[in-house]
């Protein structure tokens, strides 16, 4: 029986939705074992979806620095990339410059609106669930908190990358593609749970879930357009067994 250790796909975490704990692929994250013995996600434990996305992101962004750390040591560029073929593709993160133009993009202020809104409603509905003993609603919730800030996050990183000076708008593997795929896939997943608790009988009657969909088939809608090859983004990991993620620029960052 062969019990050698199952190979780390470097740098899956870049394009992850920080939600360790319903993924497929840990036994290949770094990030994972990292997590899985951390003060943050001790402490986090007892305080709901939303602090457990941001203890596996705390540590995500722990593993990328030292990462980075370790290859400027070594005399390497720092950061990860994604090779397609015979190109490289650098992940890359906000520059402080481009926040103030990022915040104020009409999509990425939706995205926020999204969150705040959702967060709100999912507060108020799980205890009722709960009372009820509604297990297939009270997990649609907490599902919808654990994304909702996430989804948030990824659109800001997809427009904010958008601004870099070398954003190039036909490569698929750009950054700003890799977190705008996430974010339409949590948005679909979202969506998928927005309707359970629009079933007969499990949320309140007054169009609030509705409204919330519409809101995130607005910003769907407005990431495929301004985004139109996300989806053919490869996602180290979950897209391709990762062979073709290697050292390569000095950008880096995760959120």
């Amino acid at each position: 029986m062969d019990s050698s250790p199952v190979p780390t796909i470097p740098g899956i975490h870049y394009f992850c939705d920080h939600r360790c704990w319903r993924c497929a692929q840990t036994s290949h994250c770094s990030v994972f074992a990292r997590w899985m013995t951390s003060d943050e996600r001790r402490r986090a434990a007892k305080q709901g979806p939303t602090a457990r996305v941001a203890s596996a992101l705390a540590v995500s962004l722990q593993v990328t620095l030292e990462d980075a750390s370790v290859m400027l040591a070594s005399g390497k560029m720092a950061g990860l990339a994604i090779r397609n073929g015979s190109r490289a593709h650098a992940v890359s993160v906000a520059p402080d410059d481009h926040v103030e133009r990022t915040m104020n993009d009409p999509l990425v202020a939706r995205g926020s609106e999204y969150a705040r809104a959702s967060w709100s409603v999912l507060q108020g509905l799980l205890p009722i669930l709960r009372r009820r003993a509604d297990g297939l609603a009270a997990d649609a919730v907490e599902r919808l908190e654990e994304m909702c800030v996430t989804i948030a996050s990824k659109v800001f990183r997809a427009v904010s990358s958008a601004l870099d000076a070398d954003f190039d708008a036909a490569d698929s593997q750009s950054d700003a593609n890799g977190s705008a795929k996430v974010a339409l896939l949590l948005i679909e997943e979202s969506r998928q749970a927005w309707r359970v608790l629009m079933q007969p009988g499990r949320a309140a009657a007054n169009g609030v879930p509705a409204r919330l969909v519409a809101t995130l088939d607005a910003i769907e809608a407005g990431l495929l357009e301004r985004f139109p090859k996300a989806l053919e983004f490869v996602r180290p990991g979950f897209d391709t067994g990762g062979e073709e993620f290697e050292v390569k620029s000095q950008k880096f960052g995760a959120n």
